[in-house]
Parts: C-alpha cells; sequence; structure tokens
C-alpha cells in the first residue's frame, strides 16, 4: 500500500514531536513538522502531503484556519483542525473554512486514526465526483457539437437538393405548358433525367456518409483479382462519358491478387476518379496508376484538371467541402468524405498533390493482407 504523506502544523514542539510519533505507529509517515501557517503553506506546496492536520492557534500572524483556506485553494489538500479549546467565534470561522475534520485535545489513537481515514476517503470522493462531472461535461460538448454538425450537414444536404428538385419542378410545369414542339420537350426532358440523376447520386452518398458515421459501413476483406476489378471499374466509366476523356490504367509490379473490401474499394476507386472526370476539361488525360509493394498496394488518381485551393487542403476530406474555382459544376462535397472513410476502414493511407489549373494526383496507400 502507498505510504499516506501527513504534514504537521503544531507550535508546541513537545505536543507536535508525541503526534508525529503515534503517526507512525498507526502506519502513517510524517513529511514534516512546521510550528506557523505560513511554514504550512510553504510546505504543502514543496511536499504535497496527502493531509495537513492544522493546530488553530499557532505561532506568527497567520492562524491555522486562515493557513487551512489557502492550503485548501492552493493545492486542494484536505486539512483537519487540532484544537484544545476555541471560543464561539473561532468555531464559526472552522465551519466556514469547511475542514474534512475537528479534532480536540487530548485525543486517542483511534479518534484520530478514524478523523484521518474518514478525512480522505472524503476527499478522495470529492475527487472523483470533480472527475465526474469533468467528463460529463466534455461528454456534453461532444454530443452538442455532434448536433451541431449533424444540423449542419442537413442544412447542406437540403441546399444541394433543392437545386435539382427545382429544376425537376420547372421542367415538368414547362412541360405542360407545349403542346407540340417536340424539340423542346426533349431538351427539358433531358433536363429532368440530368436533374433526378444528380439527385439520386447526391441521397445515394448521403445514406453511405450516414452508415459510416453510424459504423454501420464495415469492413469485409477477401481476396479479389485487383487488377480486373481496376479494369471493369474503368469499363463502367468509360461507357458513361463516351469518348470525352481518355482513362489510362498501368500497372507497376508483380501481383493481381489482395485481400482488400469489394464495396468499400468499389467506392473509393470510383469517387476519385469520377472526381477526376469531373474536374478535367473535354479530351483531358485521366490515369489511374496501381503499384504493388511487398505488404500495400498503391493507387494512383491523376488528372489534368482545375487543382485544389490551397485554402481547402484542411478540410478536403470533410462533408460538402467543395472549392471556389468548381462551384459552376454540379457536385455534392460527399466524394471524398467516402473516400476517406472506405480509406480509414482498410486502415491504409490518403495523399494528394495538387496544383491550380494543372491537376491533381490522389495516392491511396492500403494493406495487401
Amino acid at each position: 500500500m502507498n505510504s499516506i504523506y501527513i504534514l504537521i502544523v503544531e507550535d508546541e514542539q513537545l505536543v507536535a514531536d508525541d503526534l508525529r510519533e503515534t503517526l507512525e505507529f498507526l502506519g502513517y509517515s510524517v513529511s514534516n513538522l512546521v510550528a506557523s501557517g505560513e511554514e504550512a503553506i510553504l510546505q504543502a506546496e514543496v511536499k504535497k502531503p496527502n493531509l495537513v492536520l492544522m493546530d488553530i492557534r499557532l505561532e506568527g500572524k497567520m492562524d491555522g484556519i486562515e493557513a487551512s483556506m489557502q492550503i485548501k485553494s492552493l493545492f486542494d489538500i484536505p486539512v483537519v483542525y487540532l484544537t484544545a479549546n476555541a471560543d464561539q467565534a473561532t468555531l464559526e470561522r472552522v465551519k466556514t473554512s469547511q475542514p474534512f475534520g475537528y479534532i480536540s485535545k487530548p485525543f486517542d489513537e483511534k479518534t484520530l486514526s478514524t478523523t484521518i481515514d474518514i478525512a480522505l476517503s472524503r476527499h478522495q470522493a470529492e475527487i472523483d465526483i470533480k472527475n465526474a462531472l469533468f467528463l460529463a461535461k466534455a461528454d456534453k460538448k461532444v454530443a452538442e457539437l455532434r448536433i451541431q454538425e449533424q444540423s449542419q450537414y442537413i442544412c447542406m444536404a437540403a441546399h444541394e437538393l433543392r437545386n435539382p428538385l427545382t429544376t425537376i419542378k420547372l421542367g415538368a410545369e414547362i412541360l405542360k405548358a407545349y403542346n407540340g414542339y417536340e424539340d423542346k420537350k426533349h431538351k427539358h426532358l433531358q433536363r429532368i433525367e440530368t436533374a433526378t440523376d444528380s439527385l439520386i447520386g447526391l441521397l445515394e452518398d448521403i445514406l453511405i456518409l450516414g452508415r459510416t458515421q453510424s459504423g454501420k459501413l464495415t469492413y469485409n476483406p477477401c481476396l479479389i483479382d485487383v487488377i480486373a476489378f481496376c479494369e471493369e471499374i474503368l469499363e463502367s466509366l468509360q461507357m458513361t462519358i463516351n469518348q470525352q476523356y481518355t482513362i489510362e490504367f498501368t500497372v507497376h509490379g508483380e501481383g493481381r491478387l489482395a485481400n482488400l473490401d469489394k464495396h468499400l474499394l468499389w467506392h473509393l476507386l470510383d469517387n476519385l476518379l469520377s472526381n477526376a472526370i469531373k474536374y478535367s476539361g473535354a479530351s483531358s488525360l485521366v490515369s489511374l496508376v496501381l503499384i504493388w509493394e511487398t505488404d500495400f498496394i498503391c493507387f494512383q488518381v491523376q488528372d489534368q484538371g482545375l487543382g485544389i485551393p490551397e485554402e481547402l487542403h484542411n478540410h478536403l476530406f470533410e462533408p460538402f467541402q467543395r472549392g471556389t474555382n468548381v462551384s459552376q459544376i454540379s457536385g455534392t462535397g460527399l466524394g471524398l468524405t467516402i473516400v476517406k472513410q472506405c480509406v480509414d476502414l482498410h486502415k491504409g493511407t490518403i495523399d494528394f498533390v495538387t496544383h491550380i489549373n494543372k491537376g491533381t494526383t490522389f495516392f491511396v496507400k492500403l494493406p495487401r493482407i
């Protein structure tokens, strides 16, 4: 058991010496003997005892009550008073100082030991309560921040949903007004179709992000042919963009198989490649490079597009973050957040290098096993 160190503040030397012998007999350690309130404060700061036994009437300008209040305020050390007699005014001051115990002289070993044990237990209980309150306040603050963050995301999502819904509503109203004019009908139907696709994409991203934040998006690896997997994603994208963009796929190193989560990897690569295409000019090159290392598999997705503004670098993987240079290009601002979550679930890393109007390269590194 760790020793309990007690500071004795007593101006009668014989009483102090007798008290020290009694405490040591009871199994306590005495850190020091002092005779004044000023010395008591100094020793409390230097020795940091577990408890102070404080005589009320001391030599010097400061009595035990004033010294006790300063020790409690400055160092949060419990104090037990020792006194032979005290008038009513002194007793009222004792109550005001909220001591951890009060012992009248003369006292026996049992009374001294019991009072000290109760004082130490009460002090530990107060510490536990303070720590619990601190943790409760911290948890409350975290919960409030999460609620605030969720409210912010809901507002952002509502804003993003408004645009395609407005397009659909206006397009439908315009179509009602046309009798004939098949070319104009076709034009507005295309707008409705595009807005609907945008809406579906946004809702899908929100659902994926919600599953991630609630812990429902899980990591389920299996042995997959990574090269064939990449070729399948690229083929699917190439059909969507027709021949407007060139997607180049290269492999470095030897290997085909790795333990990865197919679902997460699809979201990861699809979002990175879709962003690379979206923010690049027509006829520009988008490349996917697969690099095999001993313990890791690396993906590099490079474009020749707009680049990412510097002010966005530290917030790039946060929801609904979009650069000022892409405000005219449709997007949800959720793709890279989903990418980051997929990388984290794989216990991998993601980094990027970007230059305005020259392009961006994302580097993803995932464990092979």
